[in-house]
């Protein structure tokens, strides 16, 4: 999976082999699309989307090329998932969440679970990110529950890029996800 800002200028850069390969950095060339999926967005609104595949030209391994506003194996955008996680932290249940929302419980009640056994995960990421970029703005309030860690440590870093690198109106939660490399709810094991 290849996280991108803009899907646009992935398929034009992976048509052009200008997209490196995640596991051997050779050129990655198109290889058709994915399955067609729709996911919900904040508000109600659906959205199909069918993103690009590219195959490795040494490796041959292929990779999905899928934007930074969703997640994989996720029926739901990141600005949602996202609002999820901040309204927990605002000490909201899942049950509130999911009706505030519009999402079935067991969703989000699996949502939270999976970033609070995430979160310290989650934090670090968010840390690290900060002091590579901006060290003045890393957060230093205890706030208790590891997931309000994790979550402003993640929008710090996430301000942090996007003040020095610039990026517009890009949704915070799409850079959140580049941060964690698309794995918001599920980081890489440690070790």
């Amino acid at each position: 999976m290849i996280e991108v800002v803009d899907a646009v200028a992935a398929r034009q850069a992976l048509g052009r082999r200008m997209l490196p390969c995640p596991d051997c950095g050779a050129a990655l060339k198109p290889w058709g699309q994915a399955r067609p999926r729709t996911v919900r967005d904040l508000g109600g609104g659906l959205l199909t989307v069918r993103p690009d595949r590219a195959r490795c030209t040494a490796c041959q391994r292929t990779h999905v090329v899928l934007d930074a506003g969703l997640l994989p194996h996720r029926a739901y955008t990141v600005r949602f998932l996202g609002q999820a996680l901040v309204s927990a932290v605002r000490g909201h249940g899942h049950r509130q969440i999911a009706a505030e929302l519009g999402a079935p419980e067991g969703t989000v009640r699996g949502w939270l679970r999976r970033a609070r056994h995430t979160a310290e995960q989650l934090r670090l990421i968010g840390v690290q990110a900060v002091v590579a970029v901006d060290p003045e703005a890393l957060p230093t309030a205890d706030r208790g529950d590891p997931l309000a860690h994790a979550v402003e440590a993640l929008v710090a870093a996430a301000v942090a890029v996007r003040r020095r690198f610039g990026g517009g109106p890009r949704d915070l939660w799409s850079q959140i996800v580049l941060l964690t490399r698309g794995r918001l709810l599920a980081p890489s094991p440690s070790g």
